[in-house]
């Protein structure tokens, strides 16, 4: 098949002008800088532009300086820019356009004439950007497609490497050689944004730019399926990977239970079809079969390949899009209602199985506590850690970036009415629309069920619509996104709700919360009691890898000064809630009134900075202002009478002014250099200092000196410093 014409588009003019047409289009458009390898939103913050479009004033006061070396401009994608789309080819060492070849020809295959209605430009690195719009919404930045690398098996290869324009650090897999792993085509979507034409080094060379077409659910369906067709790197499966010679997965070490069993013999394909499901091609040459939802007359919907059913549809229900699911879960989910323990009992009696397997995740035991003495022996399954590292070569999937992955539970631990609740259902907000949760912790979208025992249902009704407005969400974009469950006046403890969870669908919610924790204690348990918290939060983990989801816990601090502590020693009851938990996250009062400060104990994640959170009802907002090491010592005992102590002077705000006078000079300072400057300073802390440079920066305050002898780093100085050696 010959390759599409790119036929290049009419100049577009000026920064300025091309940014006017494109929000008069409905597009967001922001001021961006790019210099070399190095690209960022020329603001200090650009959240406020995920939900409303530049005013025309903005656009000319950013855009005024067209001249200037290195400004560009971007497009907010998501619903602020009419739903708006782009998938990118990285063209690392050619990777990116090999791909997109790759992707054109499936796509003019599936849907014929579809590419020549899209935009596509060109980018610095002979990368591609295909932007267009949907009529539903996007989803978040999704990586599709990509690729492991082999480095060599030498210790020396284990450093950090730069493949094309960026660094990975690569890992050792079964075999002892250091791999790294490679995007080569990923979206940009709610919540991202992408550097476009007429910003140097991009151009247009099919459509225009400022019109993007929409296309239907459908069509992105088949531009989102040929790409994650060419992805080559191993997938999470729901439901357990096979574990055959082709693809990765532990030995069959122990009993064998019954959808283990079917992961290796049973033939998904019968029941796929079945249920509607229509084979759309035969495997390719790299074993991909292409198949089509019901309902759908042409394209492709998902892809089996080593027995792994990978959906892409976002219209595939009870399938999710973009994952991966085994044989069992296709069964389980198709057959069954997504009830995995009838799953495994049916598969048992057709001979699935060995005769001493569990059946797997029946969870009816759970309603009540058997006796120690009738528990089943756990028998030993040990598994080497090579065979460990290669079935396993990543972490779980982010549900929130540097807090919480899929499958584990974060306890959300405060005092009593510090308003927990109003967090929670920010948080909930966040998640279902994949916004970045208090403007720092990126999120995946996904929808979340709150079950709330201590709220009516008129008061949830009342609080969430509240919120939401609050965080410039439309109440359509949450209405099918969040569901609440209140169970004030019908309350269930823990163990009494196994049949409640196993009825629900795995994968059908993101996160669940349970508001407040200990409400969901059994009669006579003890919160003290590390064995009874323990028992807890195994039933938790249960539920949570059953279902495919995060369990969030709103739970309450003890009582006394939380100053002193230790991150896991706020929160009430045995050392085991903060234990056993995956994340503990907790809110003390900070020495200013109306705020805490929010820190966390992570167990899969780098630790977290603590940071401030102010109370502008209905919601906390991040304060970058104030010390988060400024804790309020409640000390018992403190006699009310006593006189107050004289107020200090306060100190003056940081402006980028006064940040230049402290830290800037005519010798070059690099970025390293500040940060550790700066740490010892009360009141500013490094992420308000790297804005604060940022702002200066922008206003021409201090300028970049590329660092002499220092392996190519940069500095900043005081414009019109004198370069070292005279260089130009």
């Amino acid at each position: 098949m010959a390759a599409h014409p790119m036929q290049p588009a009419s100049p577009n003019g000026t920064l300025a002008s091309h940014a006017s047409a494109c929000v008069a289009a409905g597009l967001c458009v922001l001021p961006a800088f790019r210099r070399g390898e190095e690209k960022r939103v020329a603001l200090p913050s650009w959240k406020p532009y995920q939900t409303r479009l530049p005013s025309g004033d903005e656009i000319g006061a950013w855009f005024a300086a067209s001249a200037e070396a290195g400004q560009a401009m971007c497009l907010v994608c998501g619903a602020v820019s009419g739903h708006l789309e782009m998938i990118d080819f990285d063209n690392w060492d050619g990777g990116g356009g090999e791909a997109f070849e790759a992707w054109r020809e499936a796509v003019e295959a599936a849907s014929p004439g579809l590419l020549d209605r899209l935009v596509i430009e060109t980018t610095p690195s002979g990368g591609r950007h295909v932007v267009y719009r949907c009529e539903t919404q996007v989803s978040g930045n999704t990586k599709l497609a990509q690729r492991r690398i082999e480095l060599g098996e030498g210790d020396e290869c284990g450093g950090p490497v730069v493949i094309g324009s960026k660094e990975y650090t690569p890992r050792r897999d079964a075999s002892g050689a250091w791999v790294a792993i490679v995007t080569i085509i990923e979206t940009r979507g709610e919540g991202g944004l992408f550097l476009c034409d007429p910003s140097p080094g991009y151009a247009v060379v099919q459509g225009d730019l400022r019109e993007p077409p929409v296309i239907t659910a459908d069509e992105r369906d088949v531009l989102l399926g040929c790409a994650w067709a060419l992805d080559e790197s191993p997938k999470p499966v729901v439901g357990g990977a096979p574990t055959h010679s082709n693809s990765p997965g532990l030995p069959d070490r122990c009993s064998t239970r019954p959808g283990d069993d079917f992961n290796e013999r049973g033939d998904p394909r019968e029941i796929l079809l079945r249920h509607g499901w229509a084979m759309a091609k035969a495997g390719d040459v790299g074993g991909n079969e292409h198949w089509r939802r019901p309902g759908k007359s042409a394209g492709t919907s998902a892809t089996l390949k080593d027995r792994v059913f990978y959906v892409f549809s976002t219209n595939a229900q009870p399938f999710e899009a973009h994952k991966g699911y085994s044989p069992f879960a296709v069964y389980a989910l198709l057959e069954h209602h997504g009830d995995f323990a009838a799953a495994a009992s049916a598969l048992a009696s057709e001979g699935y199985g060995s005769r001493e397997s569990a059946t797997g995740v029946d969870l009816s035991a759970f309603m009540t506590d058997p006796p120690a003495e009738a528990a089943s022996p756990l028998e030993p399954c040990p598994v080497p850690v090579g065979e460990l590292v290669a079935a396993y070569p990543e972490l779980r999937e982010p549900v929130i970036h540097g807090l919480l992955r899929a499958g584990e539970t974060m306890n959300v631990i405060a005092s009593p009415k510090t308003g927990k609740s109003w967090l929670t259902l920010d948080l909930a907000i966040a998640v279902a629309t994949g916004r970045p949760w208090l403007g720092r912790y990126q999120t995946e979208a996904g929808p979340v069920l709150i079950i709330d025992n201590e709220l009516h249902r008129e008061t949830s009704a009342h609080r969430l619509p509240k919120v939401a407005q609050a965080r410039g969400v439309a109440m359509r974009e949450i209405a099918d996104r969040i569901f609440v469950d209140n169970l004030r006046g019908r309350l269930q403890d823990i163990f009494t709700l196994a049949p409640y969870f196993e009825a629900l669908e795995p994968g059908r919610f993101k996160v669940i919360v349970l508001d407040a924790f200990y409400r969901f204690m059994p009669a006579g348990g003890d919160e003290n009691d590390n064995g009874t918290m323990a028992n807890i939060y195994n039933r938790i983990d249960a539920f949570a890898d059953r279902l495919g989801c995060c369990f969030v816990l709103i739970h309450h601090s003890t009582k006394g000064s939380q100053s002193g502590k230790s991150v896991t020693d706020v929160g009430a009851g045995a050392g085991a809630q903060s234990r056993a938990t995956d994340t503990h996250l907790v809110l003390r009062p900070h020495e200013e009134n109306g705020v805490v400060v929010l820190d966390a104990a992570v167990r899969s994640w780098p630790p977290i900075d603590p940071a401030c959170l102010r109370w502008n009802f209905p919601v906390w907002s991040v304060d970058e202002t104030l010390d988060p090491g400024s804790l309020k010592n409640e000390r018992p005992g403190k006699k009310k009478d006593a006189p107050p102590k004289p107020e200090k002077p306060a100190e003056p705000s940081w402006t980028a002014e006064r940040f230049v006078a402290e830290f800037i000079s005519s010798e070059p300072l690099s970025l390293a250099e500040l940060r550790e400057r700066v740490k010892p300073v009360k009141g500013l802390p490094v992420r308000r200092a790297e804005d604060l440079l940022s702002i200066a920066e922008s206003r021409q305050l201090i300028e970049r000196r590329k660092l002499p002898g220092r392996g190519g780093p940069v500095g900043f100085v005081l414009p019109g410093s004198e370069r070292e050696g005279g260089a130009s």
